[in-house]
């Protein structure tokens, strides 16, 4: 049955200590400070120069401000920073620093930037089949006189009612592509960015029959069949193919759902040598993987994930259940992933102070769980220890994406993002929280379109990348 997980709280002893007051002479600062110091705001880029004290030394300038401290090396005289919002109230105080560490007295700047409210979700996707980049996005609520779709250095106008633009024949490369709103005044709001990467388009679902027709697990039926239906273009593609030589390179994403009733364990197909070699290979050299349920411990085999944490696993035939049943997005109470493209247009609900997505309704659940716990134990740190989740996601270039709705910590993992590394150059997703079922027997799940939308949003998104 879904596990309930209790999070006990220790209560801390607060230690007090004496204090005095006492008269201290305050030395003045050795670095001089900036002079003829001046900003502007360009567009989406605070610009900031300056004059350095005269010195005799490699100088560096500390910046801290509202989203942070930076500092800037090599004698600087200026520095850049963006992208400035629209009615956020900025904050910045620059010192000089000499190579001995001491500091200069502070100057600070503040200001607002004004300007028309942007839009919102903006997502770039490559036509399947075309080289064609489909941008799409969200009005603000006001009126606006005009938008921009910005990329390459340049600037398309479209009307104040425009809701979406299509790059034609584009190139095969990375863009970067900001879209400006313009309020009726002409002011500009902030760019929204996404990036893209254009290229092959092709999708595969992997199976352990040799056709798709041989699939009989309700959960992989109900998922090809959709794949099939919402990607004509997808190919099936076995694992025995990929033993006799199949070209995985003509592929951008690798889609594989593993879910038995019998064991959690994979199956031998995939695990055969040259098969695990030909998937790690695709994934070093960028390929995308999207792994469900059981198969998301194929992170492990083909060693893109080391760190063992926990495990819980589980199979069977399931059991009746009255609950809805959510994934928890709202990480830890500080990590909020509803704005991740793999969650783009679901609707989210409170709970206990997390946001959540149903994925599950009342009825028949198998629940097979492939989810990764006891993260921060692993490191020896508390479950509510921010710098656990920090050194959980740094050590394993890994973006938690959802735990189960009970969770209020980093105690576990249901679904993750790992990132690109050195080694590995290809994105994956991995979906292992037992609420995501492709088929829920014997009733119709009301949240079956979470569960086909999450889908539809992580191929689109690991097509991007």
């Amino acid at each position: 049955m879904k596990k309930k997980y209790l999070l006990y709280s220790l209560v801390s002893l607060l230690l007090l200590s004496g204090c005095y007051d006492r008269e201290e002479k305050i030395a003045a600062p050795i670095v001089g400070e900036l002079s003829d110091l001046q900003y502007k705001v360009d567009d989406d880029t605070l610009r900031v120069s300056w004059n350095l004290p005269s010195h005799n030394d490699d100088l560096q300038v500390r910046v801290s401000g509202t989203d942070g401290t930076f500092v800037v090396t090599g004698n600087p005289t200026s520095y850049k920073y963006g992208v400035i919002k629209v009615g956020k109230d900025y904050r910045l105080t620059f010192k000089v620093i000499d190579s001995k560490g001491n500091y200069s007295t502070g100057q600070t700047i503040s200001f607002t930037r004004e300007g028309g409210a942007s839009v919102q979700d903006v997502i770039a996707q490559q036509v399947d089949g075309t080289n064609n980049i489909q941008i799409k996005w969200v009005l603000p609520n006001e009126k606006l006189s005009k938008v921009e779709v910005r990329y390459d250095n340049k600037k398309i106008e479209l009307k104040g009612d425009a809701v979406n633009y299509t790059i034609e024949n584009a190139a095969n490369k990375k863009y970067t592509i900001g879209v400006v709103s313009f309020n009726e005044e002409g002011q500009s709001s902030e760019s929204v960015y996404t990036d893209i990467r254009v290229g092959k388009t092709k999708v595969a679902f992997l199976g352990v029959t040799p056709t798709r027709d041989g699939i009989t697990d309700d959960d992989e039926k109900a998922a090809a069949d959709w794949f099939f239906n919402n990607y004509p273009t997808g190919e099936y593609l076995s694992f025995d193919e990929i033993a006799n030589g199949a070209d995985l390179s003509q592929y951008r994403v690798l889609w594989w759902i593993r879910d038995s009733q019998q064991t959690t364990d994979l199956p031998a197909e995939s695990l055969d040598p040259s098969v695990v070699e030909a998937i790690k290979k695709f994934h070093i050299d960028g390929g995308g993987l999207l792994l469900n349920t059981h198969a998301v411990a194929y992170l492990y085999t083909i060693g893109r994930m080391k760190a063992k944490f926990n495990t819980e696993f589980t199979s069977g035939d399931g059991f009746d259940n009255g609950d809805t049943w959510n994934m928890n997005v709202y990480i830890g109470k500080a990590h909020d992933e509803t704005s991740h493209p793999i969650y783009r247009g679901l609707e989210w609900k409170w709970m206990d102070g997390k946001k959540v997505i149903p994925l599950i309704g009342a009825g028949w659940k198998e629940n097979h769980n492939s989810i990764y716990k006891d993260l921060c134990m692993y490191y020896n740190m508390n479950n509510t220890d921010e710098n656990a989740y920090v050194k959980i996601s740094e050590d394993s270039q890994i973006r938690i994406l959802a735990t189960w709705d009970g969770i209020n910590d980093y105690f576990m993992m249901a679904n993750y993002e790992t990132l690109p590394t050195e080694e590995f150059k290809g994105t994956a997703i991995a979906i292992g929280i037992g609420a995501f079922e492709w088929n829920q027997n014997r009733s119709v799940n009301p949240y079956q379109k979470n569960i086909e939308q999450t889908t539809h949003n992580a191929i689109e998104y690991l097509k991007t990348k």
